[in-house]
Protein backbone atom coordinates (compact mmCIF):
# COMPACT_ATOMS: atom_id res chain seq x y z
CA UNK A 1 0.00 0.00 0.00
CA UNK A 2 2.90 2.27 0.77
CA UNK A 3 4.94 1.50 -2.74
CA UNK A 4 2.83 3.64 -5.34
CA UNK A 5 2.80 6.77 -2.67
CA UNK A 6 7.09 6.81 -2.48
CA UNK A 7 7.18 6.32 -6.40
CA UNK A 8 5.52 9.69 -6.55
CA UNK A 9 7.54 11.08 -3.91
CA UNK A 10 10.95 9.68 -6.03
CA UNK A 11 9.52 11.46 -9.20
CA UNK A 12 8.61 14.73 -7.88
CA UNK A 13 12.52 14.65 -6.25
CA UNK A 14 14.18 13.61 -10.02
CA UNK A 15 11.57 16.18 -11.30
CA UNK A 16 13.11 18.67 -9.70
CA UNK A 17 16.62 18.04 -10.51
CA UNK A 18 15.64 18.33 -14.19
CA UNK A 19 15.18 22.07 -14.35
CA UNK A 20 16.64 22.91 -17.42
CA UNK A 21 17.40 26.33 -17.26
CA UNK A 22 19.76 27.03 -14.45
CA UNK A 23 18.26 28.50 -11.79
CA UNK A 24 15.23 28.21 -13.12
CA UNK A 25 12.05 27.20 -10.99
CA UNK A 26 10.92 22.95 -10.43
CA UNK A 27 8.50 22.12 -13.13
CA UNK A 28 5.89 19.91 -12.00
CA UNK A 29 6.39 15.70 -11.78
CA UNK A 30 6.28 14.78 -15.81
CA UNK A 31 4.53 11.48 -16.58
CA UNK A 32 7.33 10.88 -18.47
CA UNK A 33 11.51 11.27 -16.91
CA UNK A 34 12.66 10.19 -20.35
CA UNK A 35 10.78 12.89 -22.48
CA UNK A 36 11.26 15.24 -20.19
CA UNK A 37 15.09 14.48 -20.11
CA UNK A 38 15.45 14.79 -23.54
CA UNK A 39 13.37 18.13 -23.71
CA UNK A 40 16.18 19.28 -20.96
CA UNK A 41 19.01 18.49 -23.34
CA UNK A 42 17.22 19.63 -26.17
CA UNK A 43 16.93 23.17 -24.43
CA UNK A 44 20.68 23.23 -23.51
CA UNK A 45 21.63 22.25 -27.17
CA UNK A 46 20.29 25.23 -28.15
CA UNK A 47 21.16 27.37 -26.32
CA UNK A 48 24.86 26.06 -26.81
CA UNK A 49 24.74 25.91 -30.83
CA UNK A 50 24.08 29.43 -30.60
CA UNK A 51 27.55 29.92 -28.89
CA UNK A 52 29.41 28.00 -31.54
CA UNK A 53 30.57 29.59 -34.94
CA UNK A 54 32.20 26.98 -36.95
CA UNK A 55 35.68 27.93 -38.58
CA UNK A 56 37.46 27.25 -42.14
CA UNK A 57 40.77 28.90 -42.74
CA UNK A 58 44.33 28.27 -44.69
CA UNK A 59 47.09 27.15 -41.99
CA UNK A 60 49.90 28.61 -43.82
CA UNK A 61 51.16 30.48 -46.94
CA UNK A 62 51.14 27.96 -50.27
CA UNK A 63 49.07 25.59 -48.22
CA UNK A 64 46.60 24.27 -50.96
CA UNK A 65 43.88 22.84 -48.26
CA UNK A 66 42.23 24.62 -45.85
CA UNK A 67 41.72 23.25 -42.32
CA UNK A 68 38.23 23.25 -40.26
CA UNK A 69 37.56 23.90 -36.66
CA UNK A 70 35.45 24.96 -33.71
CA UNK A 71 34.89 28.48 -32.17
CA UNK A 72 33.53 29.63 -28.67
CA UNK A 73 31.99 32.98 -28.64
CA UNK A 74 33.28 34.42 -25.06
CA UNK A 75 32.35 37.87 -25.63
CA UNK A 76 29.43 39.40 -27.78
CA UNK A 77 28.75 43.30 -27.01
CA UNK A 78 26.22 43.54 -30.46
CA UNK A 79 28.61 45.25 -32.56
CA UNK A 80 30.81 42.25 -32.80
CA UNK A 81 31.93 38.61 -31.19
CA UNK A 82 35.21 37.66 -29.55
CA UNK A 83 35.33 33.81 -30.59
CA UNK A 84 38.11 31.39 -28.79
CA UNK A 85 38.98 28.30 -30.35
CA UNK A 86 42.39 26.67 -30.74
CA UNK A 87 45.43 26.64 -33.00
CA UNK A 88 44.32 28.56 -35.75
CA UNK A 89 47.53 29.97 -37.16
CA UNK A 90 47.67 33.77 -38.08
CA UNK A 91 46.03 33.43 -42.29
CA UNK A 92 48.33 34.23 -45.61
CA UNK A 93 47.50 37.56 -46.77
CA UNK A 94 44.24 37.57 -48.91
CA UNK A 95 42.93 34.17 -47.23
CA UNK A 96 39.91 34.97 -44.64
CA UNK A 97 38.84 33.43 -41.67
CA UNK A 98 35.31 31.73 -42.47
CA UNK A 99 32.79 31.69 -39.70
CA UNK A 100 29.46 30.24 -39.68
CA UNK A 101 26.71 30.22 -37.06
CA UNK A 102 23.95 27.72 -36.07
CA UNK A 103 21.85 29.23 -38.98
CA UNK A 104 24.63 28.90 -41.79
CA UNK A 105 25.18 32.57 -42.07
CA UNK A 106 28.18 32.98 -43.42
CA UNK A 107 30.89 35.63 -41.33
CA UNK A 108 34.38 36.42 -41.79
CA UNK A 109 36.44 36.17 -38.77
CA UNK A 110 40.06 38.62 -37.87
CA UNK A 111 42.80 36.78 -36.42
CA UNK A 112 43.48 39.31 -33.24
CA UNK A 113 46.30 36.85 -31.17
CA UNK A 114 47.00 33.69 -29.65
CA UNK A 115 48.76 31.94 -26.87
CA UNK A 116 51.43 29.63 -27.45
CA UNK A 117 51.30 27.62 -24.02
CA UNK A 118 47.28 26.43 -24.06
CA UNK A 119 47.30 26.69 -27.74
CA UNK A 120 44.27 29.48 -27.51
CA UNK A 121 43.36 31.66 -30.47
CA UNK A 122 41.43 34.70 -30.43
CA UNK A 123 39.03 35.60 -32.88
CA UNK A 124 36.64 38.67 -33.71
CA UNK A 125 34.02 38.55 -35.73
CA UNK A 126 32.00 42.03 -37.19
CA UNK A 127 28.63 42.40 -36.85
CA UNK A 128 27.38 45.08 -39.60
CA UNK A 129 24.72 46.27 -39.12
CA UNK A 130 24.72 45.93 -35.05
CA UNK A 131 22.62 43.28 -33.77
CA UNK A 132 21.27 42.32 -30.79
CA UNK A 133 23.82 41.00 -28.13
CA UNK A 134 22.71 36.92 -27.75
CA UNK A 135 23.50 35.78 -23.70
CA UNK A 136 26.56 33.84 -23.25
CA UNK A 137 26.36 30.80 -21.35
CA UNK A 138 26.58 30.62 -17.72
CA UNK A 139 29.58 28.66 -15.53
CA UNK A 140 28.10 26.44 -12.97
CA UNK A 141 27.57 26.82 -9.62
CA UNK A 142 29.96 23.57 -8.79
CA UNK A 143 33.00 21.82 -10.44
CA UNK A 144 31.96 19.12 -12.72
CA UNK A 145 32.10 15.59 -11.25
CA UNK A 146 33.76 12.26 -12.75
CA UNK A 147 30.71 10.17 -14.79
CA UNK A 148 28.63 13.27 -15.39
CA UNK A 149 26.86 13.08 -18.89
CA UNK A 150 28.58 16.00 -21.48
CA UNK A 151 27.46 17.34 -24.77
CA UNK A 152 29.75 18.41 -27.11
CA UNK A 153 29.11 20.95 -30.03
CA UNK A 154 31.85 20.68 -32.78
CA UNK A 155 32.56 20.48 -36.51
CA UNK A 156 33.46 17.37 -37.10
CA UNK A 157 35.14 17.19 -40.95
CA UNK A 158 33.61 20.18 -41.59
CA UNK A 159 29.67 18.90 -40.57
CA UNK A 160 29.41 22.15 -38.27
CA UNK A 161 27.11 22.09 -35.05
CA UNK A 162 27.13 18.77 -34.88
CA UNK A 163 26.31 17.52 -31.25
CA UNK A 164 28.17 14.58 -29.78
CA UNK A 165 26.86 13.16 -26.14
CA UNK A 166 30.11 11.52 -23.90
CA UNK A 167 30.83 11.53 -20.12
CA UNK A 168 33.57 13.31 -17.62
CA UNK A 169 36.43 10.50 -17.64
CA UNK A 170 38.88 12.49 -15.88
CA UNK A 171 39.63 15.31 -14.14
CA UNK A 172 42.97 17.74 -13.52
CA UNK A 173 44.86 15.88 -15.96
CA UNK A 174 48.19 17.36 -16.88
CA UNK A 175 49.83 16.85 -20.54
CA UNK A 176 52.50 18.06 -22.55
CA UNK A 177 50.71 19.70 -25.30
CA UNK A 178 52.68 22.90 -25.74
CA UNK A 179 56.17 24.20 -24.31
CA UNK A 180 55.32 23.42 -20.97
CA UNK A 181 53.12 20.88 -19.75
CA UNK A 182 49.38 21.77 -19.16
CA UNK A 183 47.19 21.00 -16.44
CA UNK A 184 43.68 21.40 -14.79
CA UNK A 185 42.66 19.74 -18.03
CA UNK A 186 38.57 17.88 -18.31
CA UNK A 187 39.15 14.42 -19.84
CA UNK A 188 36.28 13.71 -21.96
CA UNK A 189 35.04 10.24 -23.03
CA UNK A 190 33.40 10.61 -26.84
CA UNK A 191 34.14 10.68 -30.75
CA UNK A 192 36.18 13.37 -31.42
CA UNK A 193 37.22 13.74 -35.32
CA UNK A 194 39.30 16.62 -36.95
CA UNK A 195 37.16 20.31 -36.54
CA UNK A 196 36.53 19.11 -32.92
CA UNK A 197 39.81 21.38 -32.07
CA UNK A 198 38.16 24.12 -29.83
CA UNK A 199 34.67 22.22 -29.45
CA UNK A 200 32.10 23.69 -26.72
CA UNK A 201 31.41 21.42 -23.97
CA UNK A 202 28.67 21.90 -21.54
CA UNK A 203 26.62 19.72 -19.23
CA UNK A 204 23.11 18.77 -19.60
CA UNK A 205 21.85 21.73 -18.28
CA UNK A 206 23.80 24.04 -21.01
CA UNK A 207 25.99 25.35 -18.32
CA UNK A 208 29.57 25.81 -20.40
CA UNK A 209 32.17 23.32 -18.72
CA UNK A 210 34.87 23.81 -21.42
CA UNK A 211 36.49 23.51 -24.42
CA UNK A 212 38.05 20.92 -26.26
CA UNK A 213 42.00 21.54 -26.81
CA UNK A 214 43.37 18.23 -27.88
CA UNK A 215 43.21 14.77 -28.29
CA UNK A 216 45.58 11.84 -27.54
CA UNK A 217 46.12 8.82 -30.24
CA UNK A 218 48.10 6.33 -29.18
CA UNK A 219 51.91 6.39 -30.52
CA UNK A 220 52.42 6.10 -34.05
CA UNK A 221 48.91 6.80 -35.43
CA UNK A 222 48.10 8.69 -38.15
CA UNK A 223 47.24 12.46 -38.45
CA UNK A 224 43.99 12.15 -39.52
CA UNK A 225 41.90 10.01 -36.57
CA UNK A 226 39.07 9.60 -34.79
CA UNK A 227 37.79 8.35 -31.36
CA UNK A 228 40.54 9.87 -29.15
CA UNK A 229 40.44 10.98 -26.01
CA UNK A 230 39.65 14.36 -25.42
CA UNK A 231 41.21 17.28 -22.96
CA UNK A 232 38.92 20.38 -22.40
CA UNK A 233 40.24 23.63 -20.59
CA UNK A 234 37.97 24.71 -18.27
CA UNK A 235 36.33 27.91 -18.95
CA UNK A 236 36.84 29.79 -16.47
CA UNK A 237 40.56 28.85 -17.33
CA UNK A 238 39.42 29.64 -20.93
CA UNK A 239 37.97 32.95 -20.20
CA UNK A 240 40.53 34.35 -18.43
CA UNK A 241 43.10 33.71 -21.27
CA UNK A 242 40.56 35.16 -23.89
CA UNK A 243 40.56 38.24 -21.46
CA UNK A 244 44.47 39.02 -21.51
CA UNK A 245 44.32 38.31 -25.21
CA UNK A 246 41.66 40.89 -25.62
CA UNK A 247 42.84 43.65 -23.40
CA UNK A 248 46.93 42.77 -23.95
CA UNK A 249 47.96 40.66 -26.68
CA UNK A 250 49.23 37.78 -24.92
CA UNK A 251 49.38 36.04 -21.98
CA UNK A 252 51.98 37.14 -19.92
CA UNK A 253 52.32 34.89 -16.88
CA UNK A 254 53.64 34.83 -13.42
CA UNK A 255 57.29 34.31 -13.05
CA UNK A 256 58.48 33.88 -9.09
CA UNK A 257 62.06 32.57 -9.90
CA UNK A 258 62.18 29.68 -8.12
CA UNK A 259 62.18 25.89 -8.92
CA UNK A 260 59.53 23.59 -7.13
CA UNK A 261 60.79 19.98 -5.68
CA UNK A 262 58.75 17.63 -7.17
CA UNK A 263 59.09 15.19 -4.12
CA UNK A 264 55.92 15.15 -1.87
CA UNK A 265 56.87 16.72 1.37
CA UNK A 266 56.96 14.79 4.59
CA UNK A 267 56.12 17.36 6.87
CA UNK A 268 52.65 18.02 5.22
CA UNK A 269 50.34 19.13 2.32
CA UNK A 270 51.99 21.71 -0.10
CA UNK A 271 55.12 22.64 -1.95
CA UNK A 272 58.59 22.96 -1.37
CA UNK A 273 60.93 25.39 -2.87
CA UNK A 274 63.97 23.52 -4.43
CA UNK A 275 66.21 26.85 -4.67
CA UNK A 276 65.36 30.38 -5.31
CA UNK A 277 67.29 31.70 -7.87
CA UNK A 278 69.22 35.33 -7.25
CA UNK A 279 67.47 38.87 -7.79
CA UNK A 280 63.97 37.46 -8.73
CA UNK A 281 59.95 38.35 -6.76
CA UNK A 282 61.03 35.37 -4.64
CA UNK A 283 64.14 36.34 -3.83
CA UNK A 284 63.22 40.05 -3.11
CA UNK A 285 59.99 39.24 -0.94
CA UNK A 286 62.14 36.76 1.22
CA UNK A 287 61.76 33.42 0.20
CA UNK A 288 64.00 30.66 0.90
CA UNK A 289 64.78 26.83 -0.69
CA UNK A 290 63.52 24.25 1.70
CA UNK A 291 60.29 26.85 2.33
CA UNK A 292 57.06 24.61 1.83
CA UNK A 293 54.45 26.96 0.25
CA UNK A 294 50.59 25.87 1.61
CA UNK A 295 48.21 28.57 0.42
CA UNK A 296 49.15 30.93 -2.84
CA UNK A 297 46.70 34.18 -3.29
CA UNK A 298 44.24 33.17 -0.78
CA UNK A 299 44.28 29.31 -2.97
CA UNK A 300 45.26 26.41 -1.19
CA UNK A 301 48.69 24.40 -2.43
CA UNK A 302 48.42 20.62 -1.61
CA UNK A 303 51.73 19.43 -3.90
CA UNK A 304 54.07 20.92 -6.40
CA UNK A 305 51.48 20.28 -9.17
CA UNK A 306 49.10 22.92 -7.52
CA UNK A 307 51.52 25.53 -7.16
CA UNK A 308 52.62 25.45 -11.09
CA UNK A 309 49.41 25.09 -12.02
CA UNK A 310 48.16 28.72 -9.87
CA UNK A 311 51.36 30.06 -11.54
CA UNK A 312 50.11 29.29 -14.79
CA UNK A 313 46.53 30.94 -14.19
CA UNK A 314 48.70 33.95 -11.94
CA UNK A 315 49.19 37.04 -14.14
CA UNK A 316 52.48 38.85 -14.43
CA UNK A 317 52.92 42.32 -12.56
CA UNK A 318 50.71 41.10 -9.69
CA UNK A 319 50.88 41.10 -5.97
CA UNK A 320 50.25 37.60 -4.82
CA UNK A 321 50.16 36.69 -1.15
CA UNK A 322 51.90 33.48 0.15
CA UNK A 323 51.95 31.90 3.02
CA UNK A 324 54.56 29.19 3.81
CA UNK A 325 56.42 27.22 6.46
CA UNK A 326 60.16 27.52 7.14
CA UNK A 327 60.54 24.49 9.28
CA UNK A 328 57.83 24.25 12.21
CA UNK A 329 57.35 28.28 12.00
CA UNK A 330 54.30 29.66 9.31
CA UNK A 331 54.84 32.99 7.79
CA UNK A 332 53.27 35.21 4.78
CA UNK A 333 54.74 37.35 2.55
CA UNK A 334 53.79 39.81 -0.68
CA UNK A 335 55.24 38.99 -3.93
CA UNK A 336 55.47 40.86 -6.94
CA UNK A 337 55.23 38.57 -9.99
CA UNK A 338 57.59 39.40 -13.00
CA UNK A 339 56.98 38.35 -16.52
CA UNK A 340 58.22 35.20 -17.51
CA UNK A 341 61.86 35.41 -19.36
CA UNK A 342 61.83 34.85 -22.96
CA UNK A 343 63.03 31.42 -22.64
CA UNK A 344 60.24 30.36 -20.94
CA UNK A 345 57.73 31.91 -23.41
CA UNK A 346 58.89 29.51 -26.45
CA UNK A 347 56.44 29.32 -29.06
CA UNK A 348 54.12 26.03 -29.01
CA UNK A 349 56.11 23.65 -32.13
CA UNK A 350 53.02 22.37 -33.12
CA UNK A 351 52.10 23.78 -36.77
CA UNK A 352 49.68 23.48 -39.06
CA UNK A 353 51.24 22.82 -42.45
CA UNK A 354 49.71 19.80 -44.14
CA UNK A 355 52.65 16.84 -44.50
CA UNK A 356 52.63 13.49 -45.47
CA UNK A 357 52.72 10.56 -43.24
CA UNK A 358 56.44 9.48 -44.33
CA UNK A 359 57.41 13.61 -43.98
CA UNK A 360 60.11 13.60 -41.40
CA UNK A 361 58.12 15.91 -39.22
CA UNK A 362 55.51 13.30 -39.18
CA UNK A 363 58.03 10.78 -37.78
CA UNK A 364 59.51 13.45 -35.18
CA UNK A 365 55.63 14.21 -34.24
CA UNK A 366 55.46 10.77 -33.39
CA UNK A 367 58.46 10.03 -31.70
CA UNK A 368 58.01 13.20 -29.34
CA UNK A 369 54.11 11.80 -28.20
CA UNK A 370 55.73 8.49 -27.70
CA UNK A 371 58.57 9.96 -25.21
CA UNK A 372 55.54 12.17 -23.74
CA UNK A 373 53.77 8.60 -23.34
CA UNK A 374 56.84 7.06 -22.01
CA UNK A 375 56.92 9.79 -19.74
CA UNK A 376 53.24 9.86 -18.46
CA UNK A 377 53.73 6.19 -17.20
CA UNK A 378 56.76 6.85 -16.13
CA UNK A 379 54.96 9.50 -13.68
CA UNK A 380 52.23 7.11 -12.94
CA UNK A 381 54.15 4.86 -11.64
CA UNK A 382 53.98 3.97 -7.79
CA UNK A 383 56.09 5.94 -5.80
CA UNK A 384 57.82 2.59 -3.91
CA UNK A 385 59.25 1.75 -7.98
CA UNK A 386 60.46 5.83 -8.62
CA UNK A 387 63.99 5.20 -9.50
CA UNK A 388 65.77 7.60 -6.01
CA UNK A 389 67.31 10.24 -8.38
CA UNK A 390 63.53 10.99 -9.68
CA UNK A 391 61.93 11.55 -6.38
CA UNK A 392 64.83 14.33 -6.03
CA UNK A 393 63.99 16.46 -8.71
CA UNK A 394 63.24 19.31 -9.23
CA UNK A 395 60.65 21.34 -12.20
CA UNK A 396 61.66 24.08 -14.47
CA UNK A 397 62.34 27.68 -13.46
CA UNK A 398 58.80 29.64 -12.53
Amino acid sequence: MMRRPLELLLLGVVSASLACTPGSAPRPAPTDLLEEQERCVAEAVARARDQVLTLEFTPDEGASARRVATGVVVRDDGRGRDVLSVRVAPPPSGAPVVARDAEGRKLLARWVADDPETGLTLLRVDDDPPRPATPLLPLPASPPRLGSHVLVIGNPFGLGHSVTRGSISGLDRRLDLGARPLGGLIQIDAAFHPGDSGALVVNLRGEWLGLVRSGLAPPGADAVRDHDLGFALPARDALWVADRLRTRGRVDRAYLGIRIALRPSNEGPGAVLDSVLDDTPAARAGLKAGDRVVTFDGQAIASPRDLTDRLDRTSADADAVVDYYRGAARDRRIVRTASRPQAEREREPERHAAVKTDDPRVLKERLERLERRIGELERARPKDLAPPQEAARADSPH
